[in-house]
């Protein structure tokens, strides 16, 4: 028997994809979905606020993961190339 590897996805609705799969009881959808950390949210909202654009989270997280703010097991596809950033 092996374990078929599991293919997480990024969401900007992250909060809303988490909880649509608890409420739908979809236990499948719910280990797919991947949350990053609360820094990453944090981030956002605080270059939103200084520079007036918004960021999707999965290019503030590969950015804090290229600057050494995250580990490479906290990200989602951590060596994936990002249109815009490293």
């Amino acid at each position: 028997m092996y374990k078929q590897k599991l293919s997480m996805y990024s969401s900007e609705d992250v909060i809303e994809e988490f909880y649509d799969a608890i409420a739908e009881g979809d236990n499948k959808r719910l280990r797919r979905v991947h949350i990053p950390k609360s820094d990453v949210f944090y981030v956002r909202e605080a270059l939103e606020a200084r520079l007036g654009k918004r960021f999707t989270l999965d290019h503030i997280e590969r950015a804090m993961y290229l600057e050494g703010f995250l580990e490479k097991h906290e990200v989602l596809d951590p060596e994936r190339k990002r249109k815009g950033i490293g």
